[in-house]
């Protein structure tokens, strides 16, 4: 992969979000076929492809918002059928909390991309790790005064429906807030 001005992240299209565990919504499903569609397309023109992916510790603090979910090696933690083809072609990027920005390894990525023009952002949940990392994304380029296009693709990314947890309403006011933030929604 030599191109690295227009990279994909995926961000956890884990089963611990679409297929089991207590965050699982089966719902989000819906997104796998625009995400492999994408996937495809960038790997065909040798951009790289991420894929952010919850590898919790047992005692990550993130426990203390939400339930343990996702625990590095667990099934939880694992992409979805769908997406494990590609896996061998996709820079994984491991990460302890919502929002990938600060994984090391993404950090490196970002160090070894200094002509990074554009990203696109697909995955779940909209409402947190996708708005997590997308709004961090995009203050960083503001305050390093990099113009870095941010891109989310609303066919793309979903949430889970749980009580207390609206799916439309989070959905939708997590798009509203990152078109706010200036971050491309298409």
């Amino acid at each position: 992969m030599t191109q690295k001005n227009e990279v994909l992240i995926v961000i956890d299209m884990l089963k611990g979000f679409l297929d089991k565990g207590p965050l699982a919504d089966p719902s989000i499903r819906q997104i796998i076929p625009e995400n492999v569609k994408l996937i495809k397309s960038f790997l065909s023109e040798d951009k790289p492809v991420l894929s952010f992916q919850d590898a919790h510790d047992a005692d990550a603090l993130e426990f203390e918002n939400y339930p343990s979910h996702c625990l590095k090696g667990s099934v939880e933690s694992e992409l979805v059928d769908e997406l494990k083809v590609f896996e061998d072609q996709m820079i994984k990027i491991e990460k302890n909390t919502t929002n990938g920005f600060f994984a090391p390894d993404f950090q490196r990525f970002l160090t070894q991309s200094p002509n990074l023009s554009k990203i696109t952002v697909t995955g779940c949940c909209t409402d947190i790790c996708v708005m997590n990392f997308a709004i961090t994304m995009k203050t960083y380029c503001q305050t390093i005064q990099k113009p870095i296009t941010i891109v989310v693709v609303e066919k793309a990314v979903d949430t889970f429906g749980l009580p207390g947890h609206d799916k439309l309403t989070t959905h939708q006011s997590a798009l509203g807030m990152m078109r706010g933030a200036g971050i491309l929604i298409q």
